[in-house]
């Protein structure tokens, strides 16, 4: 039998990749994940202002525990009759951001020890995703943000009838 000095270094290659990747990977995926639950709760306040000034209430009850993005088919409806706070683009940009956010918060990182690379895995399937990309999606998810409180202000503080 090999004496176990007698066997190549090699073999026993230590992992070499910085664990600093990881950490700053995993501090862009969490600005992007809250900056997301911002987006969430402000569609679900929009929801609730939009419906209470309509006068229909009524309809809470249904959209309580709805998915987002069924959330997001009604606030495209709610765009349709209110079209000044909500433009259409910003509930495309809010289906974009979901579709990142659900991919990055059910996929898993995935790196190789030896050089740092990584890839993350959604639905089994590898994608690469860098700090930078996840920076630009909060960037993006703060913008839309913005529009959402402009409507949030709208419904919370606009006696206009005119849109209704």
């Amino acid at each position: 039998m090999e004496d176990q000095d007698e066997v190549a270094p090699e073999f026993f290659d230590v992992p070499s990749a910085d664990p600093q990747i990881q950490k700053d990977y995993e501090a862009a995926l969490g600005a992007f994940l809250v900056a997301f639950n911002r987006i969430e709760n402000a569609v679900n306040d929009i929801i609730v202002l939009a419906l209470q000034k309509s006068e229909r209430q009524d309809i809470l009850k249904h959209l309580s525990n709805d998915l987002f993005h069924r959330k997001l088919t009604t606030l495209d409806l709610i765009s349709l009759a209110y079209s000044r706070p909500l433009p259409k683009t910003v509930v495309n940009e809010l289906r974009d951001l979901a579709s990142q956010r659900n991919d990055l918060a059910h996929g898993h990182f995935h790196q190789n020890p030896f050089d740092g690379s990584y890839k993350i895995v959604a639905k089994r399937k590898p994608f690469p995703m860098s700090t930078d990309q996840l920076n630009l999606f909060t960037k993006r998810a703060d913008g839309a943000l913005d529009v959402l409180r402009y409507a949030q202000a709208y419904f919370w503080f606009d006696d206009d009838e005119e849109n209704a």
